[in-house]
Parts: C-alpha cells; structure tokens; sequence
C-alpha cells in the first residue's frame, strides 16, 4: 500500500487540490444563496411591514382612505391627503419590488383615489414599478374620465 501511495502521490495530490476548488466553489455559491434568499425575505419583511403601516394610516385617516376628493381639494386638508396619497404610492412601490403579485390588492387601493389619479397627467417622478402600476390603473379606470371637481390636487 505505501510503495502504491508513493507511486501516485502527485495524482493523488492533484485530485486533492482539485476536490478542495470544488468545495471552495460551492461554498462561495452557496453563500449568494443565502444572501440572496436573506435579501429577499428581508424586502418582504420590510414591504409587509410598509403596508401594515399603511393599513394603520388608512384606519387613523378614513377621510383620506376613502376621500371625497371634491370636498378635500382646495382646503386645509389637501395636503394631508396628498401626504396620504403619496404615502400609498410609496407603500406601492415598496410591495411591488418585493412582491409583483400584490398589483391587485395596491390597485384596489387606488380605486377610492380615482379622481386624483385620473386628474393628474405627469407621474414621471414615481419609481418606474409605480409609473408601470398607475399606467395599468389609468388604462383601465380613466377611459373618458371628466373630473367632477372645479379643480384638481397637484401633487
């Protein structure tokens, strides 16, 4: 056994100098992995904790959650809505990274904003997965849309 050790020390240690880049290799994959999956579950995390304040807001704020947007407009109360309004286009943005599958539910939020959405023209400023959100919502809700409100909130 030992003169066979000796004979084939060099491939012996080669198969060992390529077993451990092996390891090493799948050690540094499986690390992206892990961190990867942490990042994910940490934007979930971080979006469901978003939309539980969101939630919170909508229930200290009715009047903003479920808006009688002609009464709002031109009071003391317009920029507090529009605080609101842009507190669930934010909230939008953040689930909608994390989970695409929520555009259902963050579009039946925006259903009680009707009148501020289709009112507005110019949502260049929001992040892109909102631009994306409020297109899909304006091709469905704000087809021959007329504003019922002498004036319109500007955000």
């Amino acid at each position: 056994m030992t003169k066979w050790l000796e004979k084939n020390i060099k491939a012996i240690q080669a198969l060992s100098a390529i077993a451990t880049m092996i390891i090493a290799a799948a050690a540094l994959i499986g690390v992206k992995v892990q961190i990867d999956a942490s990042t994910r579950l940490q934007k979930e995390q971080s979006a469901r904790d978003i939309y539980r304040e969101f939630l919170n807001l909508s229930i200290a704020q009715p009047k903003f959650a479920a808006p009688d947007y002609c009464a709002i407009v031109g009071t003391g109360e317009e920029a507090g809505y529009t605080n609101y309004l842009d507190y669930l286009l934010y909230t939008s943005e953040q689930v909608l990274t994390a989970q695409p599958d929520w555009e259902s539910t963050l579009s039946g939020h925006l259903l009680a904003h009707k009148e501020a959405i289709c009112s507005e023209q110019d949502w260049s400023d929001e992040a892109p997965e909102v631009q994306a959100l409020v297109t899909r919502f304006r091709g469905k809700q704000c087809r021959g849309f007329i504003s019922a409100c002498p004036v319109s909130i500007t955000r």
